[in-house]
């Protein structure tokens, strides 16, 4: 944005008809600074106060450190006019490429190119002139001492002048922080004004967040009363077809007390069981009898028992008294 505004003021330069600089300038309040006395800068001041309106500079009157400024040039901005030898002024030659960001490569190089650091001084540039052929940018750098232009400033501001910048020979050197009283009113509100609706739309998506939230919070308390009777039966529904299941799953399988009564009817005297399952209809037992090879008719004429078989072979005891078998039937569900 500098480098633009800087190149269009070196093409208004250019323009024909004899315009003098002071038409081509902004309206503006100068103080101009005819001299001052060694050692003290503002020691011994004198100078005079020039209004710029329309490009035409019309003398106020001279400096006055008692007087305060006129009130009808308190909206413009404020400019000072240096004695000579006060602004030093030298040609630069940098690559064309440091036109992008032209006062940070000044700042770098200012105690290169000047005997001050650049946060001893305020500059500006005026006359660029870019050599494309060779790739370089010409132009002219102004520097003033910081030092210098701060004590002004404090001399001025208890007459109501606030320098905003320095005119130069083709140009000028903005002062970072001055502005006239009004706009830099203006500017403090604006920003105050930036700030607080930075700070609402920040904020403004978590106060919806937080409306929503507390909406669903009451619609939740206003049903818990039914959600909690509902959770209840929905609990007792659950409990119930839990039982009903068991119950049926039982009948399935089958009743084991029902089963070992049937097979003590069934199970003829001299016979006795050492182990007895009963898993899925499927009935498995053990046991010792004086005539095990009975038992599969004896069993097969029981109702609700079907296909009684060994499942091992017969064997006798030592003592040869009896014979050991293992059986195996389906419980009729």
């Amino acid at each position: 944005m500098e480098f633009a505004v800087w190149w269009v003021d070196q093409m208004r330069s250019l323009v024909p008809g004899g315009a003098s600089h002071a038409s081509r300038q902004p309206d503006a309040l100068i103080v101009v600074i005819d001299r001052f006395a060694d050692g003290d800068p503002v020691d011994n001041v004198t100078g005079s106060i020039l209004l710029r309106e329309g490009g035409l500079e019309t003398p106020v009157g001279p400096l006055d450190l008692d007087r305060p400024q006129p009130a009808a040039a308190s909206h413009l901005a404020t400019g000072l006019r240096l004695p000579p030898g006060t602004v030093l002024q030298r040609d630069v030659v940098l690559p064309l490429a440091a036109a992008k960001g032209l006062q940070t490569v000044l700042g770098f190089e200012m105690d290169r190119l000047t005997p001050f650091s650049a946060d001893e001084v305020y500059w500006g540039v005026a006359g660029l002139r870019p050599d494309h052929a060779r790739g370089k940018l010409n132009l002219q750098l102004f520097v003033v001492l910081r030092a210098q232009v701060d004590a002004f400033c404090q001399a001025l501001a208890p007459i109501r002048l606030a320098p905003a910048f320095i005119e130069v020979p083709g140009g000028r050197i903005e002062l970072a922080g001055a502005r006239p009283r009004a706009n830099r009113f203006m500017q403090m509100g604006l920003s105050a004004l930036c700030g607080i609706l930075a700070f609402a739309c920040l904020a403004a998506p978590f106060m919806r967040q937080q409306v929503a939230l507390d909406a669903a919070a009451r619609v939740i308390a206003a049903n818990a009363p039914a959600a909690h009777i509902a959770l209840a039966l929905r609990q007792q529904l659950v409990t119930a077809a839990s039982g009903r299941s068991a119950i049926a799953q039982a009948r399935r399988t089958g009743d084991a007390l029902q089963v070992l009564a049937t097979l003590t009817a069934a199970l003829p005297d001299g016979t006795w069981l050492s182990d007895l399952a009963l898993k899925s209809g499927d009935l498995t037992f053990d046991g010792q009898s004086t005539n095990a090879a009975q038992l599969i008719g004896l069993l097969s004429a029981v109702p609700g028992l079907r296909d009684p078989n060994f499942t091992a072979p017969v064997t006798r005891t030592a003592d040869g008294k009896a014979d050991q078998f293992s059986l195996h039937a389906e419980v009729a569900q």
